[in-house]
């Protein structure tokens, strides 16, 4: 790397260390804001980056590609979920809560969807039909899932049987009435389940990523990428909306509260997921992905990811989905990954991991706090009996398969 890079990389990590020191992260209360810490700081994350950056560019310039790491990646991302549904931190520190449910995890999702669309891409080069192909082996495993989880969906309602009676007596229906209801609606209420929200809260990812590549496949044959490409940018933008719904204009948020009066939330494949997995596809397009200084911009968007997340903190939000700084964050997060060199030689099934530790944490979640009502209360216990349960039936799975 050349000495300018190499300063360059200094500039911008110094001006990153004095932005955390106006904001008052870097205090003299916490003994981070002395000089003599604020040098080695610079000095420290400086090294770090120079050297991190150099083994990207070292490794694009020898056509080098670590796809291991994407698998080492979504096993990750897949642990950060499960810590995100437990919610560990809401009752015991708000700047915690913050750092971790709006800040960590809300890249995890995004990047799912990336590493599908890249690899979709690539996979196309070989097999022309492969998003059928896809979708196709895809349903029946969703909807095996989905038929795992009614149990546990009746389950919960039997614990709110009590409150959903209540209800039930102030609408003042008859018993025949409402039986009559359910034979009707519940077909529709399915099937807009499957098909939207999924059966149970995370299951809603499967029809969100196989729409979205059933979009992505008739769109590509009769128009160009870039089109779609933008359009689900916009569509983003609106699904944004319940992320931003505090700093919107008046006339917009009466708007926007239409959509949501009716659909609850943008979290879903014409509003979230589309973009996403048409950014990884187009990123699957090339030879090979690359960004110039793409570590030190993942930092630099990494600085507006939690300064976002913090504006964003001080307002009312319908939810916190959708990040617009997650899209610069997942893109160079994703190239440094693929890009930085992994000898290490684990046999471990990282992606199978993955997989079921997504597919079995709700209801380790669900077992755990139905026999242990108050484990809530123990921040750390409750993380690790869920994670290590998840863990022991995802290799039972992992061994039978």
């Amino acid at each position: 790397m050349k000495l300018k890079n190499k300063l360059f990389i200094i500039f911008i990590i110094t001006l990153l260390v004095w932005f955390l020191r106006i904001i008052n992260v870097l205090q003299y209360d916490n003994k981070l804001a002395y000089p003599i810490v604020l040098v080695t700081m610079i000095a420290l994350f400086s090294y770090i980056t120079i050297y991190i950056q150099e083994n990207i560019d070292d490794n694009y310039h020898q056509h080098k590609i670590y796809y291991q790491n994407l698998n080492i990646l979504k096993y990750v991302l897949s642990i950060l979920v499960i810590i995100l549904h437990l919610r560990p931190f809401i009752h015991y520190s708000n700047e915690l809560d913050l750092a971790f449910n709006n800040i960590v995890s809300r890249i995890c999702v995004p990047l799912f969807f990336i590493i599908t669309g890249y690899f979709v891409a690539k996979k196309e080069k070989d097999k022309s039909n492969y998003i059928d192909t896809y979708i196709k082996r895809t349903i029946p495993l969703y909807l095996m899932w989905s038929l795992i989880y009614i149990p546990i969906i009746l389950m919960t309602m039997i614990q709110y049987l009590t409150q959903i009676n209540e209800y039930i007596i102030k609408m003042n229906i008859s018993m025949p009435l409402i039986i009559l209801l359910i034979i009707v609606l519940l077909p529709i209420v399915l099937i807009v389940m499957l098909c939207y929200s999924g059966v149970y809260y995370h299951l809603w990812y499967f029809p969100a990523l196989m729409l979205s590549l059933f979009v992505l496949k008739k769109w590509k044959e009769k128009y160009k990428l870039n089109y779609l490409f933008i359009i689900s940018f916009f569509l983003l933008l609106f699904g944004a909306t319940e992320t931003y719904y505090g700093l919107l204009p008046l006339s917009i948020k009466e708007l926007v509260t239409y959509y949501f009066n009716i659909f609850f939330t943008t979290r879903n494949f014409l509003f979230f997921g589309l973009f996403y997995v048409v950014l990884g596809y187009k990123m699957g397009l090339k030879d090979n992905v690359y960004s110039k200084n793409c570590f030190v911009k993942l930092i630099v968007s990494c600085f507006f990811l939690i300064f976002e997340a913090i504006i964003l903190h001080d307002f009312h939000r319908l939810d916190s989905n959708i990040l617009l700084s997650c899209i610069p964050v997942t893109y160079y997060l994703f190239i440094s990954v693929i890009s930085f060199t992994n000898h290490i030689n684990l046999k471990i099934k990282w992606s199978q991991y993955s997989k079921y530790y997504y597919l079995l944490h709700p209801m380790m979640i669900f077992i755990v706090s139905f026999i242990f009502k108050e484990i809530g209360q123990y921040l750390l216990l409750n993380i690790v009996v869920v994670l290590m349960l998840t863990h022991i039936l995802s290799f039972v799975m992992i061994k039978k398969t």
